[in-house]
Order: C-alpha cells, then structure tokens, then sequence
C-alpha cells in the first residue's frame, strides 16, 4: 500500500476504534436513544452538506433501500450498542463489534450463492463463536444478569449489521455510497425520534461541552468522514485488506478503556477476543489456488 493509503488505513482504525470510549463519554450525561440521535443528527448534517458542496444527486427512488437500513443498520444496531455499553466496559464493546465479519459470513452462505460455507469459513465461524462463549462464561450460570444482557445487546446489533450488510449488497444496485449513507441515516431517523421522546422523554440538552465532542466524534468521524475512508480504501486497496481494519479495533478499545476509563483487563476479555479475531482471519483467507484460478481466468 502507499504511504497515503496507510494513513487512511490507521485513520479508519483509529476513529472506529475509539467509537466505544466516546459512547461511554456520551453516556455520562444522556440516555442510549438520545445519544443515537445525536450521532445520527450530526452524520446526516456532515452528508447533507457533503452533497451540497460536491452537488451529488440523491436517488429518492431507493427509499425503501433507506428505510430498510435505516432500521436495521442503524437505528436498532446503534442503539444496542449504546445501551449495551451501561452494562459491560467499552473494551469489552469493541471486541464484540469485531464479530462483525462473522455475522455477516454467515447471512452471505444463507443468501448468496457464491458465498456459500465452506469447511474453512465453518471452522473461522466455530472458532469466533467460541470466543464468544468465552466472553460469557462466567455470566452464563448467573441468570439474566447485566452484563450478559449487555453481551446478548452486542450479538443482536452485530447481527443486525451483518443481515443489513447481506441485504444492501443483494439489493442496492445503482445506488453509490454517498448516497447510501445519507439514505440510512436520514431515514434512521424517523425511527430514532418517536423511540427517543416515547422512552426517554422529556428531551433535554446536554450541557457538558465534552457530551458534543462525543456527538460529533461518533457523528461526523465514525459515521460519516469513516463511510467515506472505507469505500475509497475499497476501491484502492480491495476487500482483503481493508477488512484488516477490524482487527484493530479490539486492540484500540481495550487498550483506551483501560487507560483513560480504569476498566480492568481480564483473561476471559483476552482470550476471547483473540479467539474472535482468529476467526476473522480464518473466515477472511483467500480462496484456494484453484479458486484463484478460476477467477483469474474469468478475468482474461
């Protein structure tokens, strides 16, 4: 990679990485809904002017794309992931997160064709759930306690992530990312502010500054400027390598967690999210030479 996509490639890690110490933030003055909305308000402001500046036409012909993620990849995943941050640490947080490509391997075999599992994706899978169970293991004989109901929260969102990611690739055909992005966190709204004012009301404004720089730090950085970062590493340096951003994320959560919030480190936190990210990595490796092969040739 070149030194510029290097840069973008630790920019991207670090803004996501940091996501789960800024939601802990945001926490300290608001509640789950109202913090989402937030987020959301300010990544669709920073996308609304990013269209005016850049004059990109907004296909309304895909609102039922926009409503569909607007739900699924972002109202609900966003607000588990933040109410489940009351219950368990933000290290802990990120680590769940990174379960993403697992999730979403597993919606691909069940919907498309040509992702179909394999022995190798299978054993990543095994092996990225046994880090789950890792994760729990001491909550699992103690009923519904609140840390496993935070974990529990985290598996719904990623899941809700991966079935959301299955679906937009199936149906999103002539809708760039621009217009995606803006697409889902506009509409993520009309969902967030009935939930905010029904479960959380009466609305109040935070008065902490810190309470905005998190807002917009999840907002403007970790839903909006992070989209754009991914899409164009997508196209500069492919799928397998931009995908390694997922196994930082872990590493910066735990790590700042422990710094700056005094969460403790413990050996289950540990081994469970290297076992995760070594599922990651089984399910990511390339495909075998004779499907290198074929692709190769499909390509002459």
């Amino acid at each position: 990679m070149s030194l510029k996509n290097w840069f973008k490639f630790f920019s991207l890690s670090l803004v996501w990485g940091t996501s789960f110490f800024w939601i802990k933030i945001g926490l300290q003055e608001v509640d789950p809904i109202t913090l989402v909305f937030f987020r959301v308000s300010f990544a669709t402001l920073g996308l609304v002017i990013f269209f005016l500046i850049t004059r990109k036409k907004y296909p309304m012909t895909f609102w039922w794309l926009y409503l569909f993620l607007g739900f699924f990849n972002v109202a609900l995943p966003f607000i588990l992931i933040t109410w489940s941050e009351t219950h368990i640490t933000s290290g802990m947080a990120s680590v769940m997160n990174s379960t993403q490509p697992l999730a979403t391997a597993l919606f691909a075999a069940i919907f498309i064709n040509e992702e179909r599992l394999t022995p190798q994706r299978i054993l990543g899978l095994v092996v990225g759930f046994g880090g789950v169970l890792i994760l729990m293991s001491d909550r699992l004989s103690g009923g519904l306690s609140g840390q496993l109901l935070g974990i529990l929260a985290m598996t719904a969102a990623v899941l809700s992530y991966g079935g959301s990611a299955v679906f937009a690739r199936l149906k999103n055909k002539g809708v760039n990312p621009e217009s995606q992005a803006l697409g889902q966190m506009s509409f993520g709204l009309i969902f967030l502010i009935p939930a905010m004012l029904t479960f959380e009301s009466p609305f109040v404004l935070p008065k902490l500054p810190i309470s905005y720089l998190a807002f917009a730090w999840l907002g403007l950085l970790g839903s909006f400027i992070a989209s754009i970062l991914w899409y164009k590493l997508l196209n500069e340096i492919g799928p397998s390598r931009v995908s390694m951003t997922t196994y930082l994320l872990p590493l910066i959560g735990i790590t700042l967690g422990a710094v700056v919030l005094d969460e403790k480190i413990g050996w289950r936190l540990l081994a469970g999210g290297l076992l995760i990210i070594l599922g990651i990595i089984i399910v990511n490796r390339k495909k075998t030479l004779t499907g290198s092969l074929t692709a190769a040739a499909s390509q002459d």
